[in-house]
């Protein structure tokens, strides 16, 4: 898969919040979205699976711009887990990845279930028979990624996929979207800099609705701190505070 954004524009009224991205990718690729709040993250992602419409620009797939409507072909070469995900929670985890297999016409689709939850959740056998209502928070995130991968796509779209998940799941996780890296292309967001150091090939960084860095990870490294998070703040330079909170760290009377 190669996918080519061109000069990508996405506006809301007068308040532009992308502006000309343009970009290459192709399988094996793992880029990290990063940037402040607002940057235009959420919208990239959401431009990528056809939830909004770009006001410029073009999405170009394997050599064929994507029209208004993605073709139904499309749709089912991408998996996406946006906006922390919508479950069918009046069914057990098993059920609705069965919904999920039908929905992407996948006749023998049991073992991947099984393996996946099984993977993913390490509570699977107390929770098999239980509604996803009962999970928490975590364990649906984990639910929603296992939908994302039952049908292999080839496009994998991951908002903030870490949320909810301890330490030790997170690991699992990234573990696993790391094997998985050479059958997708992948692009994913962390407000967790370490987890993109982690799994991320190439870095694309948002700031103020513009491109401010895209390339591979060693390239944005190269001459600057050991860490992301560092070489992130030197290249953005966030604004320091200029409030006066002493009254909030004075020693109590």
């Amino acid at each position: 898969m190669e996918l080519e954004l061109r000069n990508l524009t996405k506006s809301f009224g007068a308040k532009t919040v992308l502006r000309d991205l343009s970009l290459r990718a192709e399988t094996g690729y793992c880029v990290g979205v990063v940037g402040r709040n607002g940057a235009g993250k959420s919208t990239l992602f959401n431009l990528l699976v056809n939830v909004l419409l770009p006001t410029a620009g073009s999405i170009v797939l394997d050599g064929q711009a994507l029209g208004e409507t993605f073709p139904l072909a499309v749709k089912r070469r991408i998996g996406a887990l946006i906006n922390q995900g919508h479950l069918v929670e009046q069914l057990t985890a098993v059920e609705y990845l069965q919904f999920v297999a039908r929905v992407y016409e996948l006749p023998e689709a049991n073992s991947r279930i099984e393996s996946l939850l099984g993977h993913l959740l390490e509570e699977f056998e107390q929770v098999r028979h239980k509604r996803i209502s009962a999970f928490s928070t975590g364990m649906k995130q984990k639910v929603a990624l296992a939908a994302c991968l039952l049908h292999r796509p080839e496009l994998l779209i991951l908002d903030e996929p870490l949320n909810g998940l301890d330490v030790f799941s997170a690991e699992r996780v990234l573990a696993l979207l790391g094997s998985y890296r050479a059958q997708a292309l992948t692009f994913i967001s962390s407000h967790n800099l370490a987890h993109i150091e982690q799994v991320a090939t190439h870095l694309l960084i948002l700031d103020e609705a513009e491109v401010k860095f895209w390339g591979t990870m060693p390239e944005f490294l190269q001459g600057r701190e050991t860490y992301l998070s560092a070489a992130l703040l030197e290249l953005l330079h966030p604004a320091t505070s200029t409030q006066d909170l002493t009254w909030l760290t004075a020693t109590a009377r």
